[in-house]
């Protein structure tokens, strides 16, 4: 892997897990009902489009949150690594929500532990995981050594 994109994966790292820490350890939780108002606003064109409503739930809503919440850490996480510890940044995925959901429960009173917060979160930094490593595979079938493989066909 090339220096820059260690590089990449640790700047995006470190960004991504400051605005992650803002925001799920910030003492309260946002306005829901103005939100939700937000969304119903931009769920009825998305509707004649076709999309499900069940899918605009709030529920639904606030699990796809999560899960592409932590997209960014997997996929920066396991940029900033070498390839075959990708694995490595899936589980500290589920380990740092594990401690965030467990701060909010003893320490935030305003905040609430939700097991579907670690599901979706844990599943969002394993998708980012999967998704870097994947990127990787692909570089390097297309680079030299991919060369090799498909002279050897």
């Amino acid at each position: 892997m090339s220096v820059s994109a260690r590089k990449v994966g640790v700047i995006g790292l470190g960004a991504t897990l400051a605005a992650v820490c803002a925001l799920v350890l910030a003492p309260s939780h946002p306005d829901v009902g103005a939100l939700w108002s937000d969304i119903e606003r931009t769920a009825a064109p998305l509707e004649r489009l076709g999309l499900p409503s069940s899918l605009m739930r709030p529920g639904v809503l606030e699990f796809g949150s999560n899960i592409l919440m932590f997209v960014p850490l997997g996929l920066f996480g396991a940029l900033a690594l070498p390839r075959r510890l990708w694995w490595l940044v899936a589980l500290a995925c589920f380990a740092l929500t594990c401690a965030i959901e467990t701060t909010q429960l003893l320490l935030l009173p305003g905040r609430t532990f939700d097991v579907t917060d670690i599901i979706g979160n844990a599943a969002g930094g394993l998708f980012g995981a999967v998704l870097a490593w994947s990127a990787r595979a692909a570089r390097s079938l297309f680079s030299g050594s991919g060369r090799r493989v498909a002279a050897a066909r």
